[in-house]
């Protein structure tokens, strides 16, 4: 119990760094009842971290020297069909992908070959994410679904004007506290929940 604020701030301080599945990973050591009870908040963490795995392919993609060429290829048009129907097949993405890499170059780049490493983990990450949900009936759930799946279908989505808010960082503050409430609920910790709430307006 002595430990517990310093925990939640190292999980609170990973979310709003981008990495939710340390979040998600320190979470489930240490509390692992929490995401259990609070499905709404496991939900919201899964959504993120598929949001900051986009992001951060992004990010990749426009720091490539071979950014002009691979844009061209169009490479996300498709692919928000593909998660909310489920039917791709990833040996055949990967098939498909590596023609179009040995058209555009005989030797990738390395930050190109860590982008087409995250690429896969994102689609799959996606694909396990929309089947988890995909029957849950609550409106704001396949909203978010939609929202989240539809920055597939931009090339440059942080500098996508519909959807470039989906990415902003300021979206990691609302996941960290309902992620930091729900602990501290668990442990019957509003005492707690009060101090900290205070004392974060006073450092501002």
């Amino acid at each position: 119990m002595t430990q517990l604020p310093n925990v939640c701030v190292g999980i609170r301080a990973a979310i709003l760094d981008g990495d939710v599945e340390k979040a998600l990973k320190y979470t489930n050591a240490y509390y692992p009842n929490v995401l259990k009870d609070n499905e709404h908040v496991y939900f919201r963490l899964r959504c993120r971290r598929f949001i900051e795995m986009i992001r951060q392919g992004a990010e990749l993609q426009s720091s490539s020297p071979t950014n002009g060429t691979k844009k061209s290829n169009g490479h996300n048009g498709d692919w928000y069909d593909d998660i909310i129907n489920q039917d791709m097949d990833l040996d055949d993405h990967q098939s498909q992908r590596n023609d179009w890499d040995r058209m555009d170059t005989e030797e990738a780049p390395e930050n190109q070959i860590e982008y087409d490493r995250l690429l896969q983990a994102t689609l799959a990450y996606g694909q396990d994410l929309s089947a988890e949900f995909k029957d849950d009936p609550r409106r704001e759930v396949s909203k978010a679904l939609e929202d989240a799946f539809a920055l597939m279908a931009y090339q440059d989505p942080i500098n996508a004007k519909e959807v470039a808010h989906l990415l902003d960082p300021s979206g990691r503050v609302a996941v960290a506290e309902e992620l930091n409430s729900a602990i501290l609920r668990e442990f019957g910790l509003f005492f707690f929940l009060f101090l900290q709430k205070k004392s974060y307006v006073l450092a501002y």
